[in-house]
């Protein structure tokens, strides 16, 4: 993670660094980023970066964190207290809200799927855990709190209603963003009306089943 000295940086400067890193690697994939060609843009000395980082990964490692916090702190802003709304409501605002944080931060939506599909990162696994677990337990804190609310069976398996949930949502968020891919199931990426509707079903799915019986 960042050593003080990133922190002492103006905002200013600290921004435009964080902005070309992301573009960088967003571009170019892990393996072949350059620390040259990031410092080169940002005009500062190669060795100013090693007094900010300890080396490439940890750089890469505090910008998976720094987007992952980024996305966490205005889904909570936006969603609100899940614990007093429905968990349908819950899911809607949270379906939803990648679209917003795309439109506000496109270059941090831009290198989170660069790196989903990044096959050069040898530490994928460090990098799973930052993004992965704060959703998990996002949605558990969603399932828990319907289920004290009545509003789920029993009997649910918590853990594969969690599983379930994340792979729709993430799904889901990955089509409202991908022209191709939306068009695919149906929805249309450049709509808000089109996947609010195509929300709506899904949401119904999980709650009606597919079953015919």
């Amino acid at each position: 993670m960042p050593k003080k000295t990133f922190f002492n940086l103006s905002d200013e400067k600290r921004r435009n660094i964080i902005d070309i890193a992301l573009d960088e690697f967003a571009t170019n994939g892990y393996s072949k980023t350059s620390i040259n060609a990031i410092v080169s843009r940002a005009d500062i000395a190669k060795g100013s970066v090693y007094q900010y980082f300890n080396d490439k990964k940890d750089f890469y490692l505090f910008l998976v964190k720094y987007v992952k916090e980024l996305y966490v702190e205005h889904r909570s802003k936006d969603i609100g207290d899940i614990h007093a709304q429905s968990m349908r409501v819950s899911l809607k605002k949270t379906i939803m809200f990648f679209r917003r944080f795309l439109d506000n931060y496109p270059n941090e939506v831009r290198f989170y799927f660069a790196l989903v599909g990044d096959s050069s990162i040898p530490f994928y696994e460090e990098i799973s855990k930052i993004i992965t677990d704060p959703s998990i337990r996002y949605v558990r804190d969603i399932i828990s709190s319907a289920k004290a609310n009545g509003e789920l069976r029993e009997d649910i398996d918590e853990n594969m209603l969690s599983f379930a949930l994340v792979a729709l949502i993430t799904s889901f968020q990955q089509a409202s963003v991908s022209e191709s891919t939306g068009a695919f199931y149906g929805m249309r990426a450049d709509s808000i009306g089109s996947l609010s509707k195509n929300a709506d079903k899904l949401i119904d799915l999980v709650f009606d089943g597919i079953s015919s019986r």
